[in-house]
């Protein structure tokens, strides 16, 4: 009973930490601003928190990661497929957005919001991160190890911390452009963390989700390029001509993201894993089995084998 309830209480003490450091930035814009720049601030960070759709996938990678904890190579070979997969999908979403959340904003709440599209594009590059860092959990508490997500929710509360109150100054924008910086500097120190009482080293985590940055990186520019030399601009208030480049933009930035991706890896390999994994979350799948066929995608060397350390 003792483990269970200190385990529990690890849990609820990161949950609440990880409050006090989401709020933190709300509660420095409206003390150095005003009501009016904090809402724009606050608009802007809905649709950013919004986008992590990484978090509906932890129920399910956390409860495989459990059961496979005490199979070193399957437990590898998944949480390496599962990374590249979140890498795919989270460096994809936040590229886009950030080409195109400026408008999707105007669309959905009107041009008077338009600050808050600006200060979303400063959001924007730190999805991507956003969905790769939050996955660090499902590692800690897959091997029992509450204690140490919790110790490393206080190095979160610093470092975010410390980013907000030096950015301030600069304006809201700088608040969310910090939010970005703070996610990208934590993101691999805290996989190499969370991996270390598995003996998991991080050359493998990199070299699983490099390509995808690269992808959207390259991507991203190039579309960006492509909309300004055409001009794919719009008046204020034409929701139709907002929503057209949206579609125009999101289209434009697919074609390149998944040609990118395709060429880095040399076939279509990271599109059949993703829908492999998708599958295997679909109602319907039976226990663990497809889980660990999607595993068996990522080939890994005998000499690669971790050792796992009981929780």
């Amino acid at each position: 009973m003792g483990s269970i309830v200190r385990f529990a209480l690890n849990v609820y003490g990161r949950f609440s930490l990880n409050y006090f450091t989401r709020n933190m930035d709300n509660l420095l814009v409206g003390w150095r601003f005003n009501a009016q720049a904090l809402g724009f601030c606050k608009k802007a960070y809905d649709l950013f928190a919004l986008s992590a759709l990484v978090q509906s996938l932890t129920t399910v990678a956390v409860s495989a990661l459990s059961r496979l904890n005490r199979d070193s190579v399957q437990y590898r070979k998944y949480l390496l497929n599962i990374l590249a997969v979140t890498a795919f999908v989270g460096m994809g979403v936040g590229a886009e957005l950030t080409l195109i959340g400026k408008d999707v904003i105007r669309l959905l709440l009107g041009p008077n919001w338009e600050e808050s599209g600006r200060i979303f594009t400063y959001f924007g590059p730190g999805i991507g991160a956003m969905f790769l860092y939050g996955t660090h959990g499902w590692i800690q508490l897959s091997i029992g190890r509450a204690d140490r997500w919790f110790r490393w929710g206080w190095v979160e509360f610093t470092i975010t911390g410390a980013l907000f109150v030096l950015a301030l100054p600069w304006g809201p924008a700088a608040v969310a452009a910090s939010w970005s910086l703070s996610l990208w500097i934590l993101t691999i120190p805290a996989l190499w963390y969370a991996g270390r009482p598995i003996r998991l080293e991080i050359s493998p985590v990199i070299a699983a989700v490099w390509k995808f940055v690269a992808a959207s990186l390259l991507a991203s520019c190039v579309a960006a390029v492509i909309a300004g030399s055409l001009r794919w601009q719009v008046a204020a208030s034409n929701s139709i001509g907002e929503l057209t480049r949206i579609v125009k933009i999101s289209c434009l930035f697919g074609a390149l993201y998944l040609g990118a991706v395709i060429i880095l890896h040399g076939g279509c390999a990271p599109l059949d894993q993703a829908a492999g994994l998708l599958r295997g979350m679909m109602p319907g799948s039976k226990s663990l089995r497809p889980l660990s066929t999607i595993a068996a995608t990522c080939s890994v060397e005998p000499s690669q084998e971790i050792t796992l350390v009981g929780k």
